[in-house]
């Protein structure tokens, strides 16, 4: 059981800092490309120079497809463990993935996760 509540803190932790730690780096964008940041200009997200911006050098690109595959390979694990482990709503992360961050919609689901195991009963899920 202290296993479980460790990793169980450690999602929970990482689900906040992939919120907070991304958006400040949107919010940076935001104010770059729009001049303040505003309700309104981050609904009028300029999309186009985001994806300009993170293909703009082969270090951005590295890391760009990097995470892509990484992305897709998550949204694998999910759909997988989401059935498996019958959690409600599981397609949800994947949207916040989207709509937030990876790191935030990711580690969110990882916490979830962690806890349905426990409620369950595995307090290892490993091997």
């Amino acid at each position: 059981m202290p296993g479980t509540l460790i990793r169980q803190a450690i999602y929970a932790a990482l689900t906040l800092i992939g919120f907070v730690w991304t958006n400040h780096y949107l919010v940076q964008f935001t104010v770059a490309t729009k001049g303040e940041f505003t309700a309104t200009n981050l609904l009028n997200f300029d999309l186009s120079a985001f994806i300009e911006q993170v293909w703009a050098n082969p270090a951005s690109s590295f890391v760009a497809v990097d995470l892509t595959i990484a992305l897709l390979l998550v949204i694998t694990f999910i759909v997988t463990e989401g059935r498996q482990l019958k959690l409600r709503f599981w397609g949800i992360y994947i949207a916040l993935m989207f709509a937030i961050s990876f790191a935030f919609g990711f580690a969110l689901f990882m916490f979830v996760r962690e806890r349905k195991l426990a409620a369950i009963g595995v307090s290892d899920p490993t091997p």
